[in-house]
Formats: structure tokens, sequence, C-alpha cells
């Protein structure tokens, strides 16, 4: 969080909007109120409910309900790169998330986050739910589901083994392996990552690879490749001298499963990482 940022929570003591008791509170100007509450920053919380996000300023609040603001004026300013429809299968669609897009909201917005984005393209009344992630400065194939019932199917099908996921990598360093599979737990859990070379640049020192993981742990392939002394390049968290002006080369690049709907069988490919690297 920037210096400027703050989380604050307002126990609502007298009928007023949203944005009027916020205000209050943060000393803010409403306008930025507004701009919070839009970007999903703002979460509601009425007796005997769940908190959820609200973004509607005029919304009436009452003694007995809280409001939590997380404010973040770095944050709020960021403008995403706008995600890719690759299928829209009516229940749940399939994107190319670019890279620096979340998989999902934080508590302080969700405006860069992939299912508020995909929503608005859709133009969709209901918010979309992510079924599984991508690192956000990873970019490629990632799946939302476009109802509560669509994403309990659909996490069932990961769960199965149903979805069938490969990912390709640059790495700093020319592996003397060709392909290598990689079982060391993560965090006390199971993790196994499944690595081999398609291509090798010996002057440049780096190597192109395909990458599959039969468990999705956080950062899995990114920590496993650092483990075997080859960090993907331009990984700002693991791995040295991988320093990369392109980014993180870590493509989600294609995806398969049979559609618990409609019982039909989808392949999409991405175009590859571009390979030598050079810049």
């Amino acid at each position: 969080m920037t210096p400027e940022a703050f989380s604050r929570t307002l126990a609502v003591t007298e009928v007023s909007t949203a944005c009027e008791a916020l205000a209050g509170l943060t000393g803010l100007p409403k306008a930025r109120v507004k701009d919070c509450m839009a970007k999903g920053g703002v979460w509601w919380r009425r007796p005997g409910r769940k908190a959820s996000r609200l973004r509607r300023a005029t919304a009436e609040v009452k003694p007995g309900d809280s409001l939590e603001m997380n404010y973040d004026p770095a944050l709020l300013a960021l403008v995403p790169a706008g995600p890719e429809l690759v299928f829209n299968g009516r229940r749940w669609s399939v994107w190319n998330k670019p890279a620096g897009v979340l998989s999902q909201g934080t508590r302080f917005a969700d405006h860069c986050a992939l299912p508020r984005l995909a929503q608005a393209a859709l133009g969709a009344r209901n918010e979309l739910h992510p079924v599984h992630r991508l690192d956000r400065e990873a970019r490629g194939l990632i799946l939302l589901a476009h109802d509560a019932a669509a994403a309990a199917k659909l996490g069932e099908l990961f769960r199965q083994g149903g979805v069938h996921k490969e990912y390709m990598a640059i790495v700093r360093g020319v592996p003397d392996w060709t392909e290598v599979t990689v079982g060391e737990p993560m965090d006390g859990r199971e993790s196994r990552s499944a690595f081999t070379v398609l291509r090798r640049d010996q002057d440049a020192g780096n190597a192109l690879l395909t990458a599959r993981i039969d468990t999705g742990r956080k950062h899995q392939i990114r920590r496993h490749l650092a483990g075997l002394g080859h960090p993907v390049m331009g990984d700002p968290r693991y791995g040295r001298d991988n320093a990369c002006p392109q980014g993180l080369q870590l493509l989600a690049v294609s995806m398969s499963l049979t559609c618990p709907f409609t019982h039909t069988h989808h392949t999409w490919t991405l175009p590859p990482l571009p390979f030598p690297l050079r810049g």
C-alpha cells in the first residue's frame, strides 16, 4: 500500500447514504468516495448478512450496519489492460488475461481484476466467478464462470482433472536435461510439475520450455523452476539475474475441457512466446 492508503470501518449510527457516511468518516471529497465505491473498495455488512461490496453511492445505510472503506489512491488510479474474449460458453467463458491483471479482486479494489473487466466487456449484470487463478504478472488462458452453479460444476471438473492446461516459459540458463518432473511439496502440501525443454539459446543463455502441473499451488511453476536453478525470465520474486524488459515470460498457452453442460469438447491455444528472447 502507498502511504496515503488506509482501511477504516464505520459503525452506522444514523440513516444516511453510504457516500455521505463515508465522506464524514474519512474527510474525503464525495467524488473520491464514489470512485472508491465504484472500483470495489467499500464493503457493507448488515445484521445477519455476510459482507459484500457496495458500489451504489446512494444506498441507504441504517443503524446496525457497518461500512468498511479500503482506500489506496495509487491503486484506484491504475488503468488495466483489457482482456480478450476467446470463447463464450453462455454460462462460462475463456479469456486471454493480460499481464498485470489480477485473477480476482482484493479487499481494496476489483477494477483491475479479470472478473470485473470481463463482466463489463460482456455487459453482464451478475459478477463473474474465477474458477482458477493465474499469477498477476503472467498472461494467458483463464476460465470464468457466469453464475455460482456453473462455478461449482467447473470447480469439480478441475478437481477431477478434467481441465488440461499447458504453460510456456522462458528461463534463465540452459538446462542440461530435456524433461524433468519436480515433486517437491509446497507449503506442506503436495505439488507436482513436469517440464520439457523445447529450444535452447546458448548465446543468450536462455531456454524455452513447456510446463504441466498436477496441482495448483501459489507460484508453483515459478518456484519449482527457481528451485531447479532456472528461474523464469522477468520474474520479480524468484531467482537472480533474470530481469527482462518484456516482463514475466510465463504464458498459459493452451487449455482443453469437455463442457459439463453441453458435453462438447473444446481446445484453445494461444501463439507461443517469442523465442529467442531479445531486447
